[in-house]
């Protein structure tokens, strides 16, 4: 009995996941790529525990300024800045797997000691104590990163790689289902919400032994050595002289730049404007996730078959929607407008996603991999490093000038919301026009031939 309900699940499992892919299941390797699905589900339950929604309750504990809060949400990717040195430090590991191992086991303890701090330093010097641990943390986050995404590209074949990543990421997904609704009702609930993020952030570290374990399970293909010895200098000047590379990702770039102009202030405004629950908040989150199991099968397949640039547009227009979404969300209409949100979040995200992850690893050279990757975030971290603090420029001086106005309830986060919609417009159109000019020269070519 017990062995055919075990038979009737990973029926269930093959069906439900890989849509009964039979060329996902059968190309060699498959026990390997099975264990960075379990890396995937683990690694997101730490990053939920962890994640900004409660590191913001954290702050919130130490009476943190708004612009530090303001940077919670991205602060792994601002911490990316460190990321540029990647490719000098990365020609110095010989093994992948032990290197990636002692750093998670390093910045993810930090990361479980920030909750610690304002118990230890219970002065005004705590929220700056946190974030500098902060930052150190998922700077090393960002190496380790580099260092996974180069295992990872080695391991899974490109034929499959769209395919399986959204397998992973929907798998990784019933931890976003699961884990922030259980988590929040419980912070909610709770007499002293300080100690009971406290409790969740202690939890989490065991979570990450078992991503640890995961890890060492997983096969590391030999490390391709690069051609040449990096120099410091070309930590720059090697991606920066490559035009193809830096054409893939100067629109990436813009993007990153126009979208957290604004949206670093979401988690802010829901919270500390809007009046929002942490439980709400997870479960409007939860109706993203549910979604995104429609959705990212879908995504796999589109990216692995069909032109990216096209793709990154549609990407492009989805947020858009969601910028003036935001933008209309006030006091009286937060409920609603946060719903609908979150279900055009559900497509944007994995479109966007995968369609970077692809474009950039089809133009970067396997050889200088950790090299280029490193400075792609980098050049991200900077970007989302500036971005917030203009925006906080731009929101304090509307907060000073400008009263509420019809449905303008709360307008230094309402009109800045509605700014990053205007600019991904102009972003749109400008891509639309490169997109039809190459889609035009492909179709007289393929006319002439």
């Amino acid at each position: 009995m017990f062995g055919k309900i075990k038979d009737y699940l990973r029926k269930l499992y093959i069906a439900v996941f890989y849509r009964n892919d039979t060329k996902l299941l059968t190309m060699p390797g498959k026990k390997d790529r099975d264990w960075f699905i379990v890396q995937g589900f683990v690694g997101t339950v730490f990053a939920l525990l962890t994640g900004a929604t409660y590191l913001t309750g954290l702050f919130n504990k130490v009476n943190a300024p708004e612009i530090v809060i303001a940077y919670l949400p991205i602060i792994g990717s601002v911490a990316g800045v460190m990321a540029i040195f990647a490719g000098y430090v990365m020609q110095t590991i010989k093994n992948r797997k032990k290197f990636t191992l002692i750093l998670n086991t390093i910045l993810k303890t930090l990361i479980v000691f920030i909750a610690w701090i304002p118990l230890i330093f219970p002065n005004q010097y705590a929220s700056y104590i946190m974030i500098a641990i902060a930052l150190i943390a998922y700077a090393l986050n960002n190496f380790m990163g580099i260092a996974i995404n180069s295992w990872f590209v080695d391991l899974i074949d490109v034929k499959i790689r769209g395919q399986y990543m959204s397998v992973r990421n929907m798998i990784a997904l019933i931890a976003h289902l699961l884990v922030p609704i259980i988590v929040s009702a419980f912070i909610d609930t709770s007499s002293d919400q300080y100690m009971a993020i406290v409790i969740v952030f202690t939890i989490s570290w065991i979570v990450m032994w078992a991503e640890n374990y995961s890890f060492y399970k997983i096969y590391e293909p030999p490390l391709q050595p690069p051609k040449k010895k990096i120099k410091l200098k070309d930590v720059l000047i090697v991606p920066l002289k490559d035009r193809t590379f830096m054409k893939s990702i100067a629109s990436i770039a813009v993007f990153y730049f126009i979208w957290y102009l604004s949206m670093s202030f979401a988690t802010l405004y829901q919270l500390n404007y809007l009046g929002l629950s942490y439980t709400f908040i997870s479960i409007s989150a939860t109706l993203n996730v549910i979604l995104q199991f429609v959705w990212y099968p879908i995504v796999g397949k589109l990216v692995d078959r069909h032109n990216t640039d096209f793709l990154l547009i549609v990407s492009y227009i989805l947020y858009l929607i969601q910028a003036i979404l935001w933008g209309f969300t006030n006091i009286s209409s937060r409920y609603v407008m946060t719903i609908l949100v979150n279900i055009f979040a559900s497509m944007a995200v994995p479109l966007f996603s995968l369609v970077v992850f692809k474009a950039k690893y089809d133009v970067i050279p396997a050889e200088d991999r950790s090299l280029y990757d490193g400075f792609y975030t980098a050049l991200v971290a900077l970007i989302l490093a500036v971005a917030p603090a203009i925006g906080n420029l731009m929101k304090d001086f509307i907060a000073v000038n400008m009263q509420p106005f019809g449905v303008f309830e709360v307008p230094q986060f309402q009109l800045i919301f509605m700014l990053s919609g205007i600019l991904l417009l102009g972003l749109i159109l400008f891509n639309m026009k490169d997109t039809v000019k190459l889609f035009r020269e492909a179709k007289e070519r393929k006319t002439e031939n």
